[in-house]
């Protein structure tokens, strides 16, 4: 597939609850929680080359280096697949960068993806998703995406493919905050009550208010300490007419749950303020979604 593009959106996602279930020997902490991918999204282009692995991205806040986490999973497929093939990957964020909602996870899982194709490597996507637990905790996720339980560091992955289609309003401060002062924060002895009764009843076919009752995030008390306006955001979206409103991930992003489109539309328009990020965006059914590059 010599000089062949390839063209892929990749989707952030939402935490619909996170739980804190302990600290591991390795540092790292062991979660469980709901995770969906909505319609706001990176676009990542694929090209081939005879040998050279490089990235383009314009975006200033993004690494550039070996930390990035495209070009790890680029190099970790190559070493896995014993290939010695190239790419140039293009990639356009749309989502905003450390901000909870997995953009650079969701990124790595887009080029797994991207590259098995351009590649013609012809891995399952379990075996995709073996190669993404070396590279990031989320990317194994991202490799399906959709409405999926994540468990363990997040390795271990449950489909819930009962949950219905929810529209969202995402509100993103300018503060930035990294996953390790959010999880510094977390008090794990009491974030146990009430994790089953959750893991029970969420995915089960419930309505947007019912989901909304069941959203919770270990990480917010921490969150909030390093931008208090994180909690302001919270309330006003629910005084706007959310259902519910939680911080994604180790934030600062914000959702609230919508009863439909033109409640978040109506919700989004009442928000928006200079500084902050605002986006509609609904569920959707991938973690990567192949589109033509022309």
């Amino acid at each position: 597939m010599e000089g062949i593009r390839l063209q892929y959106r990749a989707f952030a996602k939402l935490n619909l609850f996170l739980d804190v279930v302990g600290k591991r020997a390795d540092g790292y902490h062991d979660i469980r929680s709901l995770m969906v991918t909505v319609g706001l999204f990176d676009t990542l282009q694929f090209e081939r080359l005879p040998s050279e692995v490089r990235l383009r991205c314009d975006y200033p806040d993004v690494p550039k280096g070996p930390e990035n986490l495209c070009l790890k999973a680029a190099l970790t497929l190559r070493e896995r697949a014993r290939s010695s093939a190239g790419v140039a990957i293009t990639l356009e964020k749309g989502i905003p960068v450390a901000s909870g909602l997995g953009g650079g996870s969701s990124d790595a899982a887009c080029t797994l993806l991207g590259l098995n194709r351009l590649w013609e490597l012809g891995l399952s996507s379990g075996e995709l998703a073996e190669v993404a637990e070396g590279i990031g905790s989320d990317v194994p996720f991202f490799v399906r995406g959709g409405a999926q339980m994540v468990e363990g560091r997040g390795e271990r992955l449950t489909p819930l493919e009962e949950l219905p289609e929810l529209w969202f309003v995402v509100v993103v401060p300018p503060a930035r905050i990294s996953s390790a002062q959010a999880y510094s924060a977390v008090r794990i002895e009491l974030t146990r009550r009430g994790q089953e009764h959750r893991i029970k009843h969420l995915g089960t076919g419930l309505d947007a208010d019912g989901v909304a009752k069941s959203l919770r995030n270990d990480l917010e008390s921490g969150v909030m300490e390093i931008c208090p306006e994180v909690r302001e955001l919270k309330g006003s979206l629910v005084a706007l007419g959310a259902l519910g409103s939680a911080v994604s991930g180790s934030g600062p992003a914000v959702f609230g749950i919508a009863h439909d489109q033109t409640s978040a539309s109506a919700i989004a328009s009442s928000i928006e303020r200079p500084g902050l990020s605002v986006f509609v965006v609904r569920t959707v059914q991938a973690g990567a979604l192949e589109v033509d590059p022309d």
